[in-house]
């Protein structure tokens, strides 16, 4: 009994060890030092040179950091080791006795779990705080995914050669194209539509080969991936898990159009920048997705805002697809950017890979990344993106470009949805020839006024941000709207 009691002292030393010694945060730091340099490797973005700077630095971080774990583990088996030998010089129990014990297979599994047991109950996640999902494995899979758009590409043709005999027979369906600004609404009516019957779309769990979905679908079945449902990044109150409909198509674009994403801007998309090649890749893209989750049917769900960019090209793409453009009060819609710029300003410099993940799925909209769309008449240096009138300026460009387009898009008004949440989404449903049944749209909309602070900007800016929004307005789809614009 004496023997086991001085066991548990030397186990609760080396535990102590740990804790003082901050081992384990110094392993998390070296292992962050081998992502880095890693992760150096595998970034397309970066040079030669860049990437040899950035490895030289990490192992050098990498060789401190092994030196740092090696010393605080050898204090860690001292912390153990002396109780043990106190004992014994004390007369209580041998060192060989105790020894003995802690290497039996019982004591060794007894202790394991309890000291499991005890950790999850003192560090229990907080269930309201956001966590990422993604593991340092995830993270290696990730970068390597997108070291380089070959390795997309390749997945595709990876994909066609072996499961292409899979989307044979699939009728083609025009997809449905939600889009506008970021934070204007697209992510509710994603999920409001993806819940109806027929529709399909991406989700997390594609991730990090979105572009072969049915190859990835099978290579990933035997790891059972499962990530608890957990609040996005984007600090707007949802929730997520991998099951969760996200669209990844902009990585498509990426990869066929890498010219488009300047340094500075994204321009627009017209009827020039028309390929047939990746015309094809989106449409049997569409029909891999039928067959992923629909049984062989189904339309395809895409919510992608930088799809206000393509407005011209789209429809000439797609034919008979539903581009649907979501249309928020542009004081609150600027606001909100702006709080959003400001919020993954922050998350990208805490973490490089939040950065990175948001650069290879394309969300260029904010942060270190920000890249404004080319719109006609916006120029971004005319103001600072870290003030409300840069964002209202950036809403005026981009919807005098939607009302160009106005006859080829159904016109969404977030207003309309918090008010009559399910009028206006069985107006759009009609609209897009999509049976909504007795659905409860009520559910997946806020029902309190989208207001915000209008002296934080320009009055003549907010002056024709009202007059703009007032004209497109009236193109809005359901009843209280029933008197359209001409």
């Amino acid at each position: 009994m004496t023997a086991f009691l001085v066991s548990l002292v030397a186990v609760f030393g080396f535990a102590a060890g740990i804790y003082g010694t901050g081992i384990v945060g110094a392993a998390q730091r070296a292992i962050a030092q081998a992502n880095a340099g890693l992760s150096a490797m595998l970034d397309s973005g970066l040079s030669d040179d860049e990437k040899e700077a950035a490895v030289r630095k990490a192992g050098i971080a990498l060789i401190v950091g092994s030196g740092a774990i090696a010393w605080r583990l050898v204090a860690c088996l001292a912390a153990a080791a002396l109780p043990i030998y106190l004992a014994e010089f004390a007369g209580l129990a041998p060192a060989a006795a105790v020894f003995d014990l802690m290497l039996r297979l019982d004591y060794i599994i007894g202790v394991s779990v309890a000291l499991i047991v005890l950790v999850w109950l003192f560090k229990r996640k907080d269930p309201d705080k956001p966590q990422t999902g993604y593991g340092s494995g995830d993270r290696f899979l990730h970068m390597l995914a997108f070291s380089g758009p070959g390795i997309q590409k390749f997945a595709i043709r990876l994909e066609d050669m072996f499961l292409g005999r899979k989307i044979k027979g699939v009728a083609d369906q025009p997809p449905v194209l939600v889009t506008s600004l970021a934070r204007g609404g697209t992510t509710a009516v994603l999920n409001a539509l993806h819940d109806l019957p027929g529709m399909v779309t991406h989700t997390y769990r594609d991730m990090p080969f979105a572009t072969a979905p049915l190859l990835w679908s099978r290579l990933s079945a035997p790891l059972k991936r499962e990530v608890a449902r957990q609040k996005r990044a984007h600090g707007d109150g949802l929730s997520i898990d991998l099951d969760s409909p996200e669209a990844f198509d902009e990585i498509f674009w990426m990869l066929y159009w890498p010219g488009k994403y300047k340094s500075d801007r994204i321009p627009l998309w017209t009827s020039e920048d028309a390929k047939a090649e990746a015309a094809g890749v989106f449409r049997r893209m569409f029909r891999k997705m039928a067959v992923l989750r629909g049984g062989g049917r189904g339309r395809y769900l895409s919510k992608n805002n930088a799809n206000i960019a393509r407005l011209q090209l789209l429809p000439e793409m797609f034919p008979d697809c539903g581009i649907v453009v979501l249309l928020r009060n542009p004081a609150a819609h600027a606001a909100s950017l702006l709080r959003q710029h400001e919020n993954f300003l922050t998350l990208q410099a805490e973490d490089d890979f939040v950065r990175r993940y948001m650069r290879d799925i394309g969300h260029l909209e904010f942060g270190q990344l920000h890249r404004p769309i080319g719109f006609d008449g916006f120029d971004p240096g005319a103001y600072d993106p870290r003030t409300p009138d840069y964002w209202l300026a950036y809403w005026i460009a981009a919807f005098v470009q939607v009302q160009t387009h106005v006859a080829q898009c159904h016109i969404l008004a977030q207003d309309d949805l918090r008010q009559t949440p399910d009028a206006t989404m069985q107006a759009l449903c009609k609209g897009l020839q999509i049976d909504a049944g007795t659905v409860d749209f009520a559910s997946y909309f806020r029902n309190t006024p989208d207001v915000t602070d209008r002296d934080v900007f320009d009055p003549a800016l907010l002056a024709q941000a009202d007059k703009l929004y007032a004209a497109l307005a009236q193109y809005a789809v359901g009843p209280q709207h029933s008197d359209k614009a001409s």
